[in-house]
């Protein structure tokens, strides 16, 4: 079983121990021999109907603000329960090899509302809420929310939002990355409209 590592979104540090983190996987012997394709792909799961439920499609509009990765799940054309069937078959068929990583709202208790995850595997998208859907990714990135329609929710998917950007935005211009992604990466540094 792969071990999830969990980060406090409003600990200072946590954009950066989140990029470490994800360094260090793909850094991994299977991931590295992914990441020889191409740059990862980013699936972004989630409704912009939803205060909570929208941290998919923020964070994958943002990433494609940057115009970096294939990202799939924005606020303007979201991935959710209705279409991921299909954009998974797409992706598998025109990223056969590539790493995807997958950012998706969770729902979680009091104790871990406020906290983002990071664990190796696929996700299984809408299972809190009793959906079955199909596993997607390689790896996940998920926000914990107690209750995703409430004021605080919205609050904590801007603070997560955040989060995982500039952890990618790290992960990008300040740690060892493979090479096979690190020329493409170079080449538009400093361009990230986030920042």
């Amino acid at each position: 079983m792969n071990p999830c590592l969990w980060f406090n979104y409003n600990n200072d540090s946590s954009s950066q121990l989140l990029a470490v983190h994800l360094s260090r996987m793909l850094g991994q012997k299977k991931f590295k021999k992914m990441l020889k394709w191409g740059p990862p792909v980013f699936l972004c799961i989630g409704t912009p109907k939803i205060p909570g439920d929208c941290l998919g499609p923020m964070v994958g509009s943002l990433l494609s603000l940057a115009d970096r990765y294939p990202v799939f799940g924005t606020m303007a054309r979201p991935v959710h329960a209705q279409n991921i069937r299909t954009v998974r078959k797409y992706i598998r068929r025109k990223y056969p090899r590539s790493l995807i990583i997958v950012i998706d709202a969770s729902i979680g208790s009091a104790g871990h509302s406020g906290f983002l995850t990071l664990k190796k595997g696929p996700l299984r998208p809408g299972l809190g809420l009793g959906k079955r859907l199909p596993p997607v990714g390689h790896i996940q990135i998920t926000g914990v929310f107690e209750d995703l329609y409430g004021n605080s929710a919205q609050k904590q998917m801007i603070g997560y939002g955040l989060c995982i950007c500039q952890s990618l935005f790290f992960l990008n211009t300040k740690l060892c990355i493979p090479s096979a992604i690190r020329n493409r990466l170079d080449q538009t540094a400093g361009n990230l409209p986030f920042f």
